[in-house]
């Protein structure tokens, strides 16, 4: 289960293609009242068949990380992912048919996950699973 990030600061995120691997680093506004006693937090997406982040204003406040079904993130960023794919090929060779992409990959485990912002940087990612690093 993903933990409420709602307000915490995204201070970096980390790309590793090769391991087909995003983190995401967090640390909370401490400013504002929490229930956690945490004072940084990684969420480790392994098994990424794409992904997609925009708007990275150097100082972003994250809004919610949710678990979605894929069908729901295709839905929603299809368009984007249609186009991606016609200009380079991005995200993957799955995303030549996105009317069959769905049941693709929920057949090889992977599962959607939407970055909502308050400010700055947000997105999308597709991985077989979201692990959770609090220090």
């Amino acid at each position: 289960m993903l933990p409420s990030l709602h307000d915490d600061f995204l201070v970096a995120y980390e790309v590793n293609c090769e391991a087909r691997q995003i983190k995401l680093y967090a640390k909370p506004d401490t400013r504002a009242p929490r229930n956690e006693k945490w004072t940084t937090c990684t969420i480790v997406f392994n098994g990424v068949e794409g992904y997609q982040f925009e708007h990275d204003a150097f100082g972003n406040i994250i809004y919610s990380l949710d678990a979605v079904p894929v069908e729901q993130l295709l839905t929603e960023f299809g368009s984007q992912i249609a186009e991606s794919y016609r200009m380079g090929g991005a995200p993957g060779p799955w995303a030549a048919d996105l009317a069959s992409a769905g049941q693709m990959l929920v057949a090889m485990g992977v599962r959607g996950f939407i970055l909502s912002s308050s400010y700055g940087l947000s997105g999308w990612v597709l991985a077989k699973e979201a692990l959770v690093e609090q220090t």
